[in-house]
Formats: C-alpha cells, structure tokens, sequence
C-alpha cells in the first residue's frame, strides 16, 4: 500500500469504495510525512474526510446518497465489521426507528448503488444486516427506550399509525412536543399491519419494532376513525397542529370489462381482507395481474390459502418486472406461474361471476374457471 517514504497517492479511484478499511490498515499512518500532506487521496481518508468527494463527485458514499433517510452507512458496517452489532443499531436508530421492519421489507436502493457492485463483486447486503443486528438484540437487551426532549407545551395530533405517522410522533416527542396519534386498525403499523403478509414482516417483529411508541410516552388511539369517531373540528381545536398520515390506501384499477365483477379483487383489498380476517376464499385457479411487489405478495399468499394454481400475467419481461427478484424467485420456487409481455384486454363473466380472463389481442386464456387478482403495478 505504501511505496518507500514517498508521497505518491497509492489509492487507485477506480477501485475506490470510500469505505475508509484500507486507511486503517494503511501502515502509512505510522509515518509523520504522510500524516502530513495536505491534497492528496491519501490523507483525505485519514484526516477522516469524504474521500467520494475527491473521487467519485459525491460528498458522501453513493450507498448513502441513494437512501431516502441518508443512512450513516459506512458508521454502522464499520461497527459491524468490530463486531460490535449492538453499537451499529444504535446508529442506525439515530435515523431509521424501525430497522427490524425495513431489514425485511426495504427494496434497498442502497445495494443498487454499492460500488462493490461494480467491481469484480457483488454489493455489500445492507437491508441484510440491518435485520441481523436487529434480531441480535432479541434476548441480549431491551431496546433503548426512545428519546424525549423537553416539553415544549405544544400538542401535535398524526392522524395514521403507519410508518410515516409513527416516525412523525417519534420525532416529535423527541424535540419535546406532547403527540396524539389516531388509528382506524387495531394495531399500530397502518400497510405494515394490514397490507404487508405475516410470512414477510412476522406480527411480533412489528411489535417489537412498535413498542418504542408507547415508551416514548405517545398517546394511542387505536380503532378511532377520525371523521366518525372524533370530528377533524375537535383536533383543529384541541391541538396546536396535526399531521396527515393516512397513506396510499386506493386500489389500482383496470380499466376493463367487468373488473367488478364477483371474484375480482384488488390486490391491496385482498392483502388487507387476509391480514385482518384471517381468510379468503380463492379455492380454485387464481390470476393475479401485475408485475410489482403488491402482485407477489398477493400472488404468494393466494397460493398459501389454498388457490389450486396460480398465474401472474405481467407486461414487462422478466428483467423488467418492478418486483423485488428475491420475492419473484420464491413465488417462482413456491409454484406460481408468470406469463410475462401479457395484457389483460377484458375479464369474462357470467351472471355477474367472473369464469375467464381474456388476453390482449383477444387471446382466452385457458379455459378454466380464474378468479383475478389486480395487483398493483
């Protein structure tokens, strides 16, 4: 790594991963003349600086500038790298509260842009070790309870208690403001709880992840539909603000003959009827349209309650399809079919019951009796 007492940079940019290991295994840290130099690559990493500034355009990593909450992540994999597990999940809760849920759910945005994976290598398995260090902790220690600041006197109402209304009350209760939060569900998590199959994210997975709401001294009000239960009014004059979180909740929608039909659900109201009643009757061959993670899901779990066959009809290919590939190899390994570059043109009824489902260019699909599933795209 070190050529003689010379001051030539020996870090090759094109090889570069601004991870900062080979500093600390540099014995060029030893000599006073490199500590000393003031422009190169080489004391850019040990005076502890973004060396991605200097190579690659970016202030920090491309695996943090690619996460939506900009993740510390050379702070935690470095803890990991020590052995450290527990340290790196208390730096990844300084800014993701939930990192046993996004360790499972996540489409990891942050592997795309690893440069790891541009080299010789594959990308480092970021979401993969944010739940390992999450599911360490189970049995070795409580969770830290989260922070409060001090009262502010000033009451916030968040009406939804899924990801964004949680992360809302937790960092307000943080900075010192009294929270309310109201929920329609019987558990906190909104699409977490209702839209999101158990096989995925596990119930007690999310109630640990959630517990921290009730530690930090936020006041729940589960089974309350605001609008019926209590008037918007009463929150405008109760509280000094309030917060919308009642997410994404519509159904995709065809746009073709008969989608409304007996036997047709969404993809969304089928994932939410199974999560919070337990059950659906898809007995039978079930198809589910669309290429995405809602479309897998919906897919998987169909086949799970007893669906006789079950066939995804996609319009990308199979590189192109928006859903996670691991999600797509397991539908595939659990049995599901998918016919990709396949339109649905309109869905063929009798009597107001759904029997078939015809392609585009008016193609019938096969003659048995489907029962369609729309998943979101």
């Amino acid at each position: 790594m070190v050529v003689g007492r010379t001051h030539r940079p020996v870090i090759k940019p094109e090889r570069c991963g601004t991870c900062d290991v080979c500093a600390g295994g540099c014995p060029a840290s030893l000599l006073r003349e490199c500590l000393d130099e003031k422009d190169s690559l080489r004391s850019a990493l040990f005076a502890d600086k973004r060396a991605a500034r200097l190579l690659k355009g970016h202030a920090v990593p491309p695996c943090q500038v690619a996460c939506p909450v900009r993740q510390e992540t050379r702070r935690y994999l470095g803890l990991i790298a020590e052995g450290r597990f527990l340290d790196a999940l208390d730096v990844i809760r300084e800014t993701l509260p939930f990192p046993g849920i996004i360790g499972r759910i996540c489409h990891h945005p942050c592997e795309q842009a690893c440069l790891r994976g541009e080299c010789p290598d594959e990308p480092l398995l970021l979401c993969g070790l944010k739940r390992f260090v999450a599911d360490y902790e189970v049995g070795r220690r409580d969770p830290p309870p989260p922070a409060v600041g001090s009262d502010r006197g000033k009451a916030v109402a968040i009406i939804g208690a899924g990801p964004s209304g949680m992360a809302c009350a937790l960092a307000l209760r943080q900075n010192g403001y009294r929270v309310t939060l109201y929920e329609k569900e019987r558990s906190l998590g909104g699409a977490l709880y209702w839209g999101i199959p158990s096989y995925r994210l596990p119930r007690e997975v999310l109630r640990r992840e959630t517990a921290g709401i009730g530690q930090a001294g936020i006041e729940v009000r589960l089974e309350t539909v605001v609008g019926r239960d209590i008037a918007v009014k009463q929150l405008y004059e109760a509280f000094d603000a309030l917060y919308i979180a009642c997410g994404a909740q519509g159904a995709a929608r065809l746009g073709i003959e008969n989608e409304f039909s007996r036997g047709v659900l969404s993809g969304v109201d089928f994932l939410r009827r199974l999560n919070t009643e337990g059950s659906v009757d898809v007995a039978g061959n079930v198809v589910v349209i669309g290429g995405g993670n809602v479309a897998i899901d919906a897919a998987i779990s169909a086949g799970r309650t007893g669906a006789h066959q079950v066939t995804v009809a996609c319009l990308e290919s199979r590189d192109q399809m928006p859903a996670d590939p691991q999600e797509i190899r397991q539908a595939i390994a659990e049995g599901v079919r998918i016919e990709y570059r396949w339109g649905p043109h309109r869905i063929l009824a009798d009597q107001g019951q759904v029997t078939a489902i015809a392609k585009c260019r008016s193609r019938i699909a096969q003659k048995q009796s489907f029962r369609p599933v729309a998943g979101r795209r």
